[in-house]
């Protein structure tokens, strides 16, 4: 069985402000914590058992630990430390948790990464010795445990933060140890994995190298380095796992109150119950994906920087009642107001171009997905997508005379009061299934 302990403790002062009421592992990334991408990435891997040390600010994490996660993430437990241990005296402090283990991947987890553990678990098994290190290059090898290898990977050399280092090939804080390695770190009873660990392993560990994203967050221009990295982040996690099935929801009206060209952060309300319905969408395996018109910027009323402080408020609203969005996708263009009729743009609703574009780059099986919004744009949309449902939200008076007009045009389409309503009807459908949803009228 394939065990993790996640090392999450560290005060986090460089990154005060931010850090003042919230542990630095739980810093919000596109409003999702960060510690939550290790649980994904970990449950991709096939880690059934997990555990997260913690010192600062420990009642928020421990909040979020004893919280509801997917099924198909690690069983998770906590390891407090009243006074900080260390990354090796963590390990110190729990010698049993590698018992029923094969091998324990040990992550310094204040990082934002697209690494493959499941290949890097692989390379382990292989190669046979008791601990394989990430690596990966950087620009600042005096920050860095250095690292030397042979033409077979094994680690012949490592300097934690050396004064004159002689490559650039550096700890990325990320370790498999077999189940004897993890009890022979603890019984060393040390500090420190760079100062007092490593060393000790030269010669019989290995270095598995990554090229992808593997970015620390210790300091704000790191951390907003990383930020700009999620996207590419987020679709690598994504195209290494089965097609997921998705949520498509409107913007205006549907997550959040509807404002006739909304311009401006100040006027984003979300929707009461638009937080509960999400996290209740993530927990049953859905990836949440808003899709918009947004012709304020083809009107030039609003900036794409603009717009992007919108989705940022938007998200941290979101964010403060614990729920995310996976991606957000917007059409910037004006509605054609040709009298020929001039085709509109394939990503401007109805047209299914922004569903197809996420598909494509986050890896989501349409037949399973379901669109949700306010107009017949956003129905129509899912179902030329090839959506397995279109639901509309209308005022709860008109729901059945809705009912009734959307019959005679779409299949497996309906109406609803709320997105409450929709996520219960979706439940309700995903049990009970129908066939995809089908034109058999226009708008």
């Amino acid at each position: 069985m394939l065990k993790a302990f996640l090392l999450a403790a560290g005060l986090g002062t460089r990154l005060a402000p931010l850090t003042n009421n919230i542990p630095k592992c739980l810093l919000p990334f596109a409003g999702r914590p960060l510690l939550d991408y290790w649980f994904e990435l970990l449950a991709d891997a096939g880690c059934l058992e997990a555990r997260v040390n913690t010192h600062a600010h420990a009642g928020a994490m421990r909040e979020y630990l004893e919280s509801e996660f997917p099924a198909k993430y690690p069983q998770i437990s906590e390891s407090h430390e009243p006074t900080l241990l260390g990354s090796a005296g963590a390990i110190a402090a729990n010698p049993d948790f590698a018992n029923g283990a094969s091998e324990v991947v040990i992550i310094c987890a204040d990082q934002i990464s697209d690494v493959d553990i499941a290949a890097m678990l692989d390379f382990h098994r292989q190669h046979g010795d008791p601990l394989t290190m990430l690596l990966y290059r950087v620009n600042n090898p005096t920050e860095c445990g250095i690292v030397d290898v042979d033409a077979d990977a094994r680690v012949i050399e490592f300097t934690e933060k050396p004064q004159f280092p002689k490559g650039n090939l550096a700890n990325g804080g990320i370790y498999i140890v077999s189940a004897a390695a993890y009890r022979e770190i603890a019984q060393l009873r040390q500090f420190d994995f760079g100062f007092d660990i490593l060393p000790r392993f030269v010669g019989r560990m290995r270095g598995w190298t990554w090229a992808g994203v593997h970015r620390d967050i210790g300091t704000h221009t790191a951390l907003a380095k990383a930020k700009l990295e999620l996207p590419s982040v987020v679709k690598t996690i994504a195209s290494r796992t089965e097609a997921q099935p998705a949520i498509f929801l409107d913007r205006d009206g549907t997550l959040i109150e509807s404002v006739h060209y909304l311009t401006h952060p100040s006027q984003v309300r979300v929707m009461p119950d638009a937080a509960a319905t999400l996290r209740r969408f993530h927990l049953a395996g859905y990836r949440c994906v808003v899709t918009t018109n947004q012709s304020v910027i083809g009107r030039g009323l609003l900036t794409e920087d603009g717009l992007r402080l919108v989705h940022d408020e938007m998200t941290r609203q979101l964010a403060e009642q614990r729920a995310w969005l996976d991606a957000i996708y917007h059409c910037p263009f004006a509605p054609s107001s040709d009298p020929a009729g001039i085709q509109e743009h394939s990503h401007r609703k109805p047209n299914p171009g922004m569903l197809l574009q996420a598909a494509g780059e986050l890896n989501l099986d349409l037949s399973r997905s379901w669109m949700i919004g306010d107009t017949d744009l956003d129905v129509e949309a899912g179902c030329r997508a090839g959506c397995c449902g279109s639901l509309k939200l209308v005022a709860t008076t008109d729901v059945n005379i809705a009912e009734e007009r959307y019959a005679h045009r779409y299949d497996n389409t309906h109406c609803v009061p709320s997105l409450t309503a929709a996520a219960d009807l979706i439940f309700q459908k995903v049990s009970q299934p129908e066939l995809p949803c089908v034109a058999v009228g226009s708008f």
